[in-house]
């Protein structure tokens, strides 16, 4: 018994449905891969699985096992998504996950948090994707371009791209993704094939080589570059057959990007010969640039590696831009948002008022950025003041993301029609583990810079604001409705 999306009888007629789905396999994979990142995250995140982080402690050289172990936490959250996949195909993906594991207040407070979460991430990406193409353009080519007129160039293109329609931005994304991971990975493994400057080295997959602290606070590190893997359910509605296709495209998005990540890892780690000192020294950060430019003895594939990280980041802000539009239309499909967002372009069918304002959204904080010296307070060392936006909106964004995917984990104790119990149960034991672990990580012992001490009560503050909501929309009789997730098909 599969469960499709029925508008609301209220609704404005063209938020109806999205047309005919026409995605294949291939294309929701993409979203996924997109929002995901992983070159973009092997970049500039992975070193903090190995240490690089606030804390100055992670798995330092068993990073490896330490992205294998998180990969396996994930897949058990991943799984549970992939269940209620199965069954469930409607454009807010974890919000109606969430409603119909635990009903509909919980579940729009699980809305509220996770596209909250996720508008936060989508405006904190482009001024990430216009600071590091300025300082590539700079860097290797002199050619000074303020970042924030690259700002707003990504943003047009990003949001233009989404109301035109979205199998032209998840190809996007799916060639950038094939490019981008080909040629990192392929980096990888002739480092480990040559052997690196120390050969090769089993001490990276070696329990006994790291502490149970270290180890865990890699792992922390390590949960955050997962967060997105479940935006392929966001496309379910325009899907050819999402019964199959959504469920395998988040299953195989956590294990191509977990396999991606240990084998990259290890090959960072062989290019500086399993010296941690020399990995975790901020003269050679990013280490994927550094470690391509020494291994391969040119600073040209280094350079290159730079400008598949810039388009990798465009990847992420397609990604985002797709799952946030569609969560926005979800949510006023139900009466949860102004219904104005639950309108669909009339003939390219994407929800273009939601997608135009977090467009809006998104150049006012660019401008915001740069007018007020970034927003939060940052470091005299930091490339540039975009940067201290992106750290704080990245931070908050994914602990958003990471306390619904904890939601979805324990909804896997309740169960689902037609599932095995046991199975659910285990994967929701991981999966809850995973999540607290990673929720702790975010928060424990954060510095003031980038504002990171105040991540923690801001996401409390929104929480808070969420459940205002959700009680005057409770008062306004919203919740005895039905919602785009109860109608069933007996069929």
């Amino acid at each position: 018994m599969e469960t499709v999306h029925e508008p609301q009888a209220d609704a404005p007629p063209e938020a109806a449905h999205f047309g005919k789905g026409k995605l294949s396999v291939l294309d929701v994979v993409a979203q996924s891969l997109g929002f995901i990142g992983p070159v973009f995250s092997a970049a500039f995140l992975l070193p903090s699985v190995a240490g690089l982080g606030f804390t100055g402690k992670g798995a330092g050289v068993a990073s490896p096992l330490a992205l294998i172990v998180a990969t396996i936490g994930i897949a058990g959250v991943a799984w549970i998504i992939s269940r209620y996949a199965k069954r469930i195909h409607a454009a807010g993906a974890l919000y109606d996950y969430v409603t119909d594991g635990f009903g509909q207040r919980l579940g729009f407070l699980a809305g509220w948090v996770y596209y909250g979460g996720m508008t936060m991430l989508t405006i904190a990406i482009f001024p990430a994707f216009g600071g590091f193409l300025a300082l590539t353009l700079l860097g290797n080519h002199g050619i000074d371009i303020q970042w924030y007129w690259l700002s707003l160039a990504g943003i047009v293109l990003v949001i233009g791209m989404t109301v035109l329609g979205v199998a032209v931005s998840t190809r996007a994304q799916l060639t950038i993704a094939l490019i981008s991971v080909a040629v990192v990975f392929g980096f990888a493994v002739y480092t480990i094939i040559t052997g690196g400057p120390a050969g090769n080295s089993i001490e990276p997959f070696n329990p006994g080589a790291i502490s149970a602290t270290d180890l865990l606070y890699g792992l922390l590190y390590a949960t955050l570059v997962f967060t997105g893997f479940e935006t392929a359910a966001n496309l379910a509605e325009e899907t050819a057959e999402p019964k199959r296709s959504i469920p395998r495209a988040v299953m195989t998005s956590v294990f191509v990007v977990g396999f991606f990540y240990v084998v990259v890892m290890y090959g960072l780690e062989a290019a500086f010969g399993f010296d941690m000192s020399k990995f975790l020294d901020l003269a050679n950060f990013p280490p994927l640039y550094s470690g391509a430019a020494m291994q391969t003895g040119s600073n040209t594939f280094g350079e290159l590696v730079q400008w598949i990280v810039v388009l990798d980041i465009l990847a992420v802000a397609l990604g985002c831009a797709n799952a946030c539009a569609r969560g926005y239309f979800a949510l006023a499909r139900d009466g949860r948002l102004p219904k104005v967002f639950a309108s669909l372009h009339p003939t390219r069918r994407t929800p273009w008022i939601a997608a135009l304002a977090l467009g809006v959204l998104s150049v006012i904080i660019v401008i915001w950025v740069q007018l007020s010296d970034g927003i939060v307070p940052g470091a005299p060392t930091d490339p540039g003041v975009w940067f201290r936006f992106f750290q704080f909106g990245a931070t908050i964004g994914a602990l958003g993301l990471i306390l619904v995917y904890l939601l979805i984990s324990l909804t896997g104790f309740k169960g689902q029609p037609g599932e095995n119990r046991l199975g659910l149960i285990i994967a929701a034991v991981i999966g809850s583990a995973t999540t607290i672990a990673a929720v702790i990580g975010s928060v424990y012992k954060a510095p003031a810079i980038y504002a990171l001490d105040r991540v923690w009560w801001m996401a409390a503050i929104w929480v808070i604001i969420g459940i205002l909501v959700l009680l005057l929309l409770n008062a306004r009789g919203v919740f005895k409705g039905k919602t785009t997730i109860q109608l069933r098909d007996e069929s």
